[in-house]
């Protein structure tokens, strides 16, 4: 157990409670400010876990980076750390949330735990995301035509990868399970494009400029299941991939496209069949 005299060493005030001890570290004139009421924050408890102090009030620090006692040699220094620790929080908080309004896409900070989170919603699914202290967004909810999708909570959602909100839709719509939705025959350039028109107009020669963004799909059966492979372009000649079946994700990862060994290898190394059972399909193939 951490000696308490080292504790009241750090200017930590200790008390014992029924989940263990705790300490409360009084901020004095490096009060942090919290950037949405306003209000000062003068004082933080820790739960006491080992070598490691870990913040659980007031709300707005819950979840920062929990501070390592063998690393601090004065109470001094543990205010200079917290200083730094909560002003990164508020710059992932100010950073991300400035990507969501980019995107389209509503930016709510509760104004006391300041949790970032934003609502997504394609066809009939709704999903909820929300950041942590380092600006990590993960889903923390999944609804999709009135029922909770109990296994999608926690997948991790890179925000920076997606210039598009419909990227970030299609994305989700996939990683999900959401069926594609079909486009009406009579919408003017609602239609989807095939590949081989673009090759067939501008020639195997045509350039994709460096920093243009690119998305592909791709529609597969394998073994009489519908699959979709879907890929976007992230920077140069990296792209994001994510292969999903009719009850979600399957894979998802970056891969380089020097490396890449065409779909069709791919998916059969990712469902370890052989690649005479994966068969490209069109976008009119039954993906239920």
């Amino acid at each position: 157990m951490m000696d308490t005299a080292r504790l009241r060493e750090l200017g930590l005030q200790v008390r014992e409670e029924p989940s263990g001890v705790e300490v409360v570290l009084d901020l004095e004139a490096a009060s942090l400010v919290n950037p949405i009421t306003k209000d000062f924050i003068t004082d933080i408890t820790f739960q006491v876990m080992g070598d490691r102090l870990i913040p659980i009030a007031p709300p707005a620090v819950v979840g920062m980076t929990p501070i390592l006692l063998s690393a601090i040699d004065a109470a001094e220094e543990m205010q200079a750390l917290l200083l730094d620790t909560f002003s990164d929080h508020v710059f992932h908080l100010q950073r991300r949330s400035e990507e969501l309004q980019l995107l389209g896409l509503p930016a709510d900070v509760d104004p006391q735990s300041l949790e970032l989170s934003t609502n997504v919603q394609e066809g009939q699914l709704a999903v909820k995301l929300v950041s942590d202290r380092q600006g990590n967004f993960r889903i923390a909810q999944a609804i999709r035509g009135g029922e909770e999708l109990a296994t999608a909570a926690g997948h991790v959602i890179e925000l920076s990868e997606f210039r598009e909100k419909a990227a970030l839709t299609g994305y989700l719509s996939a990683l999900l399970g959401e069926p594609v939705a079909r486009a009406p025959q009579a919408a003017s350039g609602a239609e989807p494009v095939r590949f081989v028109e673009v090759v067939e107009k501008f020639g195997p020669q045509a350039l994709v400029p460096p920093r243009s963004s690119l998305e592909l799909l791709a529609q597969l059966q394998v073994e009489g299941k519908a699959y979709r492979f879907a890929a976007a372009r992230i920077a140069g000649r990296t792209f994001r991939g994510l292969l999903a079946g009719t009850q979600g994700k399957v894979w998802a990862g970056r891969f380089e496209l020097d490396e890449f060994p065409g779909v069709v290898r791919m998916v059969a190394d990712l469902l370890k069949v052989a690649p005479e059972a994966v068969r490209l399909v069109g976008p009119d193939a039954p993906q239920e």
